[in-house]
């Protein structure tokens, strides 16, 4: 069996929850291993189907755990609760598929500087905060954020044009 082979079935199983996926270092519970939850797996599969895991963390936004999953080749990034509420998808795109708004703003924030990758992530479900506890909110309509990362910084721009944030 070839290498490549053992990894995407190592990550299959992990996906399915069949084998513990490991905790990054900056994640409560250091050094921990976990299971995926089944229905975080399920999500993913539905969502990302084929897709290889490159790296995983779990973390914590205002007490709700949430699992970042990044992927390997340009296939983008996911973030899902434990109850499998997709948080939002991330997909990889070229600066032709931006909103005319989003890449204007993203050009002039670039200059001189090369964009390493682009992004838009479709936000399904948000983290609100109430009384200093988190709480998942499911958005009645996607929305969506446009992020250009640079060799040491990124922006993050909504569909509108506005920048949400800046910085590393």
């Amino acid at each position: 069996m070839t290498r490549s082979a053992v990894v995407v079935i190592g990550t299959a199983f992990m996906l399915l929850g069949l084998v513990p996926a490991s905790a990054e270092p900056n994640q409560a519970g250091k050094g921990k291993s976990r299971e995926l939850p089944p229905p975080v797996a399920k999500a993913v599969a539905e969502n990302k189907p084929g897709a290889e895991v490159d790296k995983l963390t779990i973390e914590k936004e205002l007490g709700v755990t949430v699992y970042d999953f990044e992927f390997k080749a340009n296939q983008g990034e996911m973030d899902v609760t434990p109850d499998g509420t997709v948080l939002d998808v991330a997909t990889v795109i070229e600066m032709k598929e931006l909103p005319d708004v989003v890449a204007a703003v993203i050009r002039k924030e670039a200059g001189k500087r090369a964009i390493k990758q682009l992004t838009r992530s479709e936000v399904r479900a948000e983290i609100v905060n109430e009384a200093g506890k988190g709480r998942v909110v499911k958005l009645t309509t996607p929305k969506y954020v446009y992020e250009a990362e640079f060799a040491n910084s990124e922006i993050e721009v909504a569909a509108d044009g506005t920048i949400i944030k800046k910085g590393k």
